[in-house]
């Protein structure tokens, strides 16, 4: 249950795009925001990171230290980092729910899995680097995927 949580959350960061069309918030998106904040807030006590730390995220990527470790610790509780590396099969174990039923979409985000597994760099300079690393790089592939909240 617990790691389905995590999956949950990160398919809201995935799935999550502001438009025009939409007005208020589901109740389902609401309570999945609660969830993706709650584990956002674990991270941050783990790493003392600060609120202007989370609000770094609303940017793109690469991200301030801090922030980037916000997000290595949201990948890695949800499996898409494993060992401090990229997991192109935690990547697309995720993203399979969303894709399934459509074979275009999934071939798509396989060739995003696999354009990030050759691309991304291990070689950290700092600590969460790989947190900047591997968001980059799945927005650069998947930017349907890039999560923006509103200003």
């Amino acid at each position: 249950m617990f790691s389905l949580l995590f999956r949950i959350v990160f398919l809201h960061i995935l799935l999550y795009q502001v438009s025009a069309e939409h007005d208020h918030e589901s109740p389902f998106a609401a309570v999945v925001k609660k969830a993706l904040i709650s584990t956002a807030r674990m991270c941050m006590d783990k790493i003392n990171a600060t609120e202007k730390d989370l609000e770094d995220l609303r940017a793109d990527p690469p991200f301030p230290e801090k922030a980037a470790c916000i997000v290595k610790c949201l990948l890695e509780k949800i499996g898409v980092i494993k060992h401090n590396k990229y997991s192109k099969s935690g990547f697309i174990d995720i993203v399979t729910p969303l894709v399934l039923k459509n074979k275009k979409k999934m071939a798509h985000m396989k060739t995003v899995s696999e354009n990030c597994d050759k691309e991304i760099n291990h070689q950290e300079t700092t600590p969460c680097h790989l947190g900047n690393e591997v968001t980059t790089c799945i927005f650069k592939y998947a930017p349907e995927l890039h999560f923006k909240s509103k200003p």
